[in-house]
């Protein structure tokens, strides 16, 4: 009898000893499996579930974590697997854990499917022949990876790609796609405009009716294009208009004398001569339905227009036909507008007592002290009596400067030294509080 409750004793602990080792036995975690559950791409963020291999006798709590270094995620377990919720495209390893024990560290990506979403950022791209483009594109991996795309174009004679960037080769149309997905990027290539330089000696003034309704549709185009991506009503957006028309564009726009304005009467008879309060370039005759009745004319840029102004020294005589095109407050209230802003009508003296279009920002008068302080930005104006200018560069020695004049025979770009900008000009229009924001401002165009 001693001995069967000896027996008994004995195994009754042996029972206890093997029950408790198997209960702490039990907190050993090794992971079973990890399995994608849910994504949400646009709202940035995918669930994964982590299950643990079940135990002998006992499936303790656990919690899962996810790591990248910096930032920890952490679940706590039920019914044996945990759920982590973890932001897309980040690099997250995981792992399993409790008081007594840790797994290693397990990397997402040797055990999720890397679902992805892809869309070109642009529908329609615009490019200058010789002209470069890097593609641009969004991209969401859950788990986020390096990739290089091998992007492909339906005509190779029009573009060409290589590591993502386009080349312009010839005007044309092309295609980019890539395989596995239906985004689709649409470039049309031009000889409409040139890459961006500053080219004022012997530019030739455009030609009356140099350019057809759908020539003069696809600059206008080119022009929305340029000034949307600096920004549609910023300081960049107006910008970007001044330095098509001076830049781009491979003509110069002619000198052409305000005659809109017949004198104290005041009877505004003549809307485009001189200046063009619209959208795009003034280069089609379907442009004048838009222009109110006029005096002369009208007469889109490059063709002739009869002039009322008697300026003999530059070649101006009442009566004479000459070329229409912009003056100088026409042309800054061009760019103006087509970067989205309303400057009103000024600058041909109606205004009285207001210096040409100098009421649009802070009237500062220039000196070194003012250059030197740093307060003139690239999209201010340079004024004297009787003249308006808008900065369009500056390479920290050099004022570009876009502005319309009769000795310069039109619109044009010149390069002025601090002191030369100090010399030729008097004042200088500050206009942060006209335009507000700056866009994707730059103060030179490379």
């Amino acid at each position: 009898m001693k001995k069967l409750i000896i027996g008994l004793i004995s195994f009754i602990s042996a029972l206890i000893i093997g029950i408790i080792f198997l209960y702490f036995y039990d907190y050993k975690l090794e992971l079973f499996t990890i399995e994608l559950k849910d994504y949400s791409l646009e709202n940035d963020y995918f669930e994964i579930v982590m299950t643990k291999k079940s135990n002998i006798l006992f499936n303790h709590s656990f919690s899962c974590k996810a790591s990248n270094g910096e930032n920890e995620i952490t679940a706590k377990s039920e019914n044996n697997k945990c759920i982590l919720k973890i932001p897309v495209n980040d690099n997250y390893e995981v792992s399993l854990y409790n008081s007594y024990n840790k797994t290693k560290n397990y990397n997402l990506e040797n055990y999720l499917e890397n679902d992805a979403e892809f869309k070109f950022e642009d529908e329609l791209v615009y490019l200058v022949v010789g002209e470069e483009y890097k593609i641009k594109y969004n991209d969401k991996h859950i788990i986020k990876i390096d990739t290089n795309y091998e992007f492909i174009s339906d005509n190779d004679q029009v573009i060409k790609i290589e590591n993502g960037i386009v080349k312009a080769l010839t005007p044309g149309k092309a295609h980019i796609t890539l395989d596995g997905t239906e985004s689709k990027l649409k470039i049309i290539v031009t000889d409409l405009i040139t890459l961006k330089s500053v080219k004022y000696e012997g530019r030739e003034h455009v030609p009356c009716h140099r350019y057809t309704e759908e020539e003069n549709a696809l600059l206008d185009e080119l022009l929305k294009q340029r000034v949307e991506e600096a920004g549609y009503k910023t300081r960049a957006g107006a910008v970007a208009a001044a330095r098509f028309l001076t830049l781009e564009f491979p003509y110069q726009i002619p000198y052409f004398y305000e005659n809109g304005r017949l004198g104290e009467d005041g009877a505004h008879v003549v809307d485009g001569e001189g200046r063009y309060y619209h959208q795009g370039l003034y280069l089609s005759d379907s442009k004048m339905e838009n222009i109110s009745p006029t005096f002369s004319g009208p007469a889109i840029w490059g063709c002739d227009l009869r002039n009322w102004e008697d300026e003999p020294y530059f070649g101006y005589y009442i009566g004479k036909l000459m070329p229409n095109g912009l003056d100088c407050s026409g042309f800054v209230a061009w760019t103006l507008v087509n970067g989205g802003f309303d400057p009103g009508d000024i600058g041909a003296g109606e205004n009285e007592g207001i210096y040409q279009m100098t009421d649009l920002g802070k009237f500062t008068p220039l000196d070194m002290d003012v250059i030197n302080s740093g307060v003139i930005k690239v999209g201010d104006l340079f004024n004297y009596w009787g003249h308006i200018a808008i900065i369009i560069g500056y390479d920290g020695e050099h004022y570009y400067v876009a502005e319309s004049l009769p000795n310069f025979d039109g619109v044009d770009v010149r390069i002025y030294t601090k002191e030369e900008a100090v010399n030729m000009f008097r004042f200088v229009v500050l206009m942060d509080d006209f335009y507000k924001e700056d866009g994707n401002y730059t103060e030179y165009w490379d």
